[in-house]
């Protein structure tokens, strides 16, 4: 590890070892100093902020969202993701789950619960740091993939912070903004900002970070039975799939502005833009298994 830099890495926990996981964001202690936040570009304000999010939510419906396999499984997976699990029982529960999602980390495992719904509709229970370039890569694919059944307000830009192995990303955080939909609810729980508490706060210790977001009892019960080592970015989809981690590998996001970014989302032979929309196809196929494959313009593909 270099000095002055605090070091970033993703685990997912169980048993007497901990396992490597490409695509989640766990902050490791480790007594180091935070570097300087790039400052190459500063967020896109008022017009500049309206037209970027309007590039983001409208970015059309490919002809390539794969179907749900039967385990829950996606048949296709994103350039730089985890590795494709083998098939899985679609009965996991408890500790099973969690293995699972250690298995196949970054993209939907099936999972075995309660189901989760709001307002009589099938709820996505998102966890995730502000901190996390992990969580601030997933943001964009959830942007995209989520704008396709229904619509944000409140939207604000975000950057994670530079640590050893990952640079900042310019990203998205969904702290203060609202989701309406007629087939899901989106529940994004932000349980820390990217702001440290003080200016003397030890950058390698989450509890340095401003708090933002509690889960409640029942969210903290999911998400410690599905991911117990606490990784972000995390994913519930409605009690019958789960996701610890993401497609997108942040370092590949590094140097690029928001604009930049947007504009590969409608370039899918660039390398962000393919992974990026890969891992919306994902999403995509698993909000319509959620939602009995509707809208119809967006499932029936």
């Amino acid at each position: 590890m270099s000095a002055g830099k605090p070091r970033l890495t993703g685990v997912i926990g169980g048993g007497r070892r901990l396992v490597l996981v490409v695509g989640v964001c766990a902050l490791l202690v480790a007594g180091a100093a935070l570097a300087a936040v790039r400052l190459n570009s500063g967020p896109p304000a008022n017009a500049a902020l309206a037209k970027l999010i309007t590039e983001v939510t409208t970015v059309p419906v490919r002809e390539t969202v794969p179907a749900p396999s039967p385990t829950g499984i996606r048949v296709r997976v994103a350039l730089g993701s985890g590795v494709l699990a083998p098939p899985l029982p679609p009965d996991l529960s408890g500790s099973a789950s969690a293995l699972a999602l250690a298995i196949a980390p970054s993209v939907p495992v099936p999972v075995s619960g309660p189901p989760l719904t709001a307002d009589g509709k099938p709820e996505v229970l998102y966890v995730a740091k502000g901190y996390c370039p992990y969580c601030l890569a997933e943001n964009w694919a959830l942007i995209v993939a989520l704008s396709r059944f229904g619509q944000f307000s409140g939207l604000s830009t975000s950057r994670s912070p530079l640590f050893d192995d990952v640079p900042p990303v310019d990203g998205w955080t969904f702290y203060g903004s609202s989701y309406s939909s007629t087939y899901l609810t989106f529940v994004p729980v932000e349980t820390a900002s990217n702001v440290l508490v003080s200016p003397k706060s030890d950058p390698a210790k989450a509890a340095s970070y401003r708090r933002l977001q509690r889960l409640t009892p029942g969210e903290q019960a999911v998400f410690a039975t599905l991911d117990p080592a606490g990784s972000t970015p995390f994913l519930d989809f409605g009690g019958k799939a789960a996701q610890a981690g993401t497609e997108i590998v942040p370092s590949m996001l590094a140097g690029l502005t928001w604009s930049e970014i947007a504009a590969d989302l409608r370039l899918p032979q660039t390398a962000v833009g393919m992974t990026i929309l890969a891992s919306v196809d994902t999403l995509t196929a698993e909000f319509c298994r959620l939602t009995g494959d509707r809208p119809a313009a967006v499932c029936s593909g």
